[in-house]
């Protein structure tokens, strides 16, 4: 027996099926909740599933992924199965078999599958929203500041999407790392050097003086204080801020600051 065959018999050795009530739905609905233990460590299907299956979720601490399969939510443990909800033992049994036939299947075509090893990070909405505006301008297309929070918080939209999302303290970029036989088995993060990732964009569109009141207006200086950093009058830099404002096409502080952090500036 080959070690791929090995592995997928591992993957294929349900024990201990545990199916208890898992709380009150829907009257008539499914209500309970399915545990599978496994001989075989299922860690290896993680990246496979998170590459393979749409809107799952890759977590840390414990590691483990949860997706939907067959309209049941399902999460994978190293050694374990969770799965919800069902009318039936005999439902969740049968559902166990069809899922485990699923995973020997995308393990067997594992070559042709690109793995995915990014982790779900959870935002809470709450904390999204206190940094936002709060103006409801729906200038992201949602109705309310509120609404673009929850579906940010939940992977569906990008700060970017908001045009005046508080600025970050810090950027990174994400690199994979391979192993030693070439096979990708982790991610870093690694900080930007804001040096070697100036935008070119910026380059001839704003004078160099507008960079620096830009810069200045980005990280929250007021009128004075720019005036006073740069030695120069506070008519100068609202005068400076009017050139800027046009020039980027932009409305407000918020939105001139979003852009710069959008074009590494600062």
């Amino acid at each position: 027996m080959t070690a791929t065959d090995k592995q997928m018999e591992a993957f294929a050795s349900l024990k201990n099926i545990t199916v208890e009530r898992c709380g009150v739905l829907n009257c008539g609905g499914p209500r309970l909740g399915a545990t599978f233990e496994v001989d075989g460590d299922l860690n290896p299907l993680f990246p496979l599933v998170n590459g393979r299956v749409a809107e799952a979720q890759y977590y840390d601490a414990p590691k483990r992924i949860q997706f939907v399969f067959d309209g049941v939510l399902c999460t994978l443990f190293a050694h374990e199965i969770v799965a919800a909800a069902f009318h039936s033992e005999d439902e969740a049994r049968t559902f166990a078999d069809k899922l485990v036939a699923y995973l020997i299947d995308l393990y067997r075509e594992r070559d042709t599958i690109e793995p995915d090893h990014t982790i779900t990070t959870f935002f809470s909405p709450i904390d999204i929203y206190r940094l936002l505006p709060k103006t409801n301008c729906r200038e992201c297309g949602q109705e309310s500041c509120l609404a673009f929070a929850a579906l940010l918080s939940k992977g569906k939209l990008s700060s970017t999407d908001c045009p005046g999302f508080a600025l970050p303290v810090a950027q990174k970029a994400v690199y994979l790392v391979p192993d030693n036989c070439g096979n990708i088995s982790s991610t870093i993060e690694l900080p930007l050097s804001q040096k070697q990732h100036n935008s070119p964009v910026s380059e001839g569109l704003l004078t160099k003086r507008e960079v620096e009141v830009l810069n200045a207006l980005a990280h929250g200086a007021s009128n004075i204080e720019i005036a006073d950093s740069l030695f120069i009058s506070p008519h100068t830099v609202k005068t400076h801020i009017a050139h800027i404002y046009d020039k980027l096409g932009v409305n407000d502080r918020a939105q001139a600051a979003v852009w710069a952090a959008r074009h590494n500036m600062l």
